[in-house]
């Protein structure tokens, strides 16, 4: 008798080998496949924003075998590139939700502004004459920063680069001065003092940072960023198939070591259902919309 064909989950990131989405993807991928008695294979299509992977799993078979593991740069995306052939809402469902990672503001040392108050003053005093990086025109770096930006009535120049990984690079050579990132891609570089992180841009201290300050509390109280990170399924994915994704990961999530190397990269998982999370992208899609259309951000 022939062997039972062993079923593949594929979980495509929309960004190269080495981001954040393509780390967590690789950290999750072993003990999801033991959860689901499945082979888990993770496939990197970076491209157009990230578009080129979003559009792959919309119009991929909806049979619960390919997921898209996605972050809140999946709306401000769509919501920047015209004639997609997919919608970055209607196109998909959500299947399991991974939380919100935190973002943080960091500095160039070079800048010589070791506090948050310290680098507002400085910036005020000369409009435009220093830069700020990410990871690419509509990322959730570029929004983030622009939005903080126009919080404070600060001016600085935009430096859009090819990921998050080339704006850390900058940002620890003096070569820009600022960015918003999210906690994950700084973990490696938290003891760097050729960086400096002034504050945490989520409505609460991170855990992961708890001596840093949010904006909210030093002087922005309207302020907040973050991302909400999962996994994103065809439209016609049965219910079924999601519910039973959505447990899988919950499961992970909630593993002992696994809590335990999250922690170390700066996620806090949240668990949330998949009607749950259905509601998270329905209203952030309509913010992202309107945040790409305020600021009449293209393409790069």
């Amino acid at each position: 008798m022939a062997a039972a064909e062993t079923r593949v989950i594929t979980l495509v990131v929309p960004f190269s080998a080495g981001s954040a989405q393509d780390v967590f993807a690789r950290l999750i991928s072993e003990p999801l496949a033991r959860e689901l008695g499945a082979s888990v294979m993770v496939v990197n299509k970076p491209g157009a924003g990230g578009t080129l992977a979003s559009a792959f799993v919309a119009n991929a078979k909806p049979d619960g075998q390919t997921y898209l593991l996605a972050a809140s740069n999946h709306h401000l995306a769509g919501a920047m590139y015209p004639g997609l052939k997919y919608h970055p809402l209607n196109s998909f469902r959500g299947a399991a939700f991974f939380g919100f990672s935190d973002f943080v503001l960091i500095t160039s040392s070079s800048l010589k502004t070791p506090d948050l108050a310290s680098f507002v003053a400085r910036v005020r005093a000369q409009p435009n004459a220093f830069n700020y990086a990410s990871a690419g025109n509509g990322s959730t770096t570029h929004v983030g920063m622009a939005s903080f930006l126009k919080t404070a009535q600060l001016q600085m120049t935009h430096i859009p680069l090819k990921g998050t990984g080339e704006v850390i690079t900058e940002i620890l050579a003096g070569r820009v001065q600022a960015a918003i990132v999210s906690l994950l891609s700084v973990s490696g570089h938290r003891a760097d003092p050729r960086l400096q992180i002034l504050a945490s841009t989520h409505s609460r201290r991170s855990e992961h940072l708890p001596h840093t300050p949010t904006l909210m509390e030093s002087g922005y109280p309207k302020f907040q960023w973050n991302s909400w990170g999962g996994l994103l399924a065809p439209v016609a994915t049965p219910s079924e198939k999601v519910q039973g994704m959505s447990r899988a990961v919950d499961s992970v999530l909630n593993d002992p070591a696994m809590k335990v190397r999250f922690t170390q990269l700066g996620i806090s998982p949240t668990f949330a259902s998949p009607a749950q999370f259905d509601a998270v992208l329905k209203a952030d899609w309509l913010h992202s919309a309107a945040l790409i259309a305020d600021f009449k951000i293209l393409p790069d």
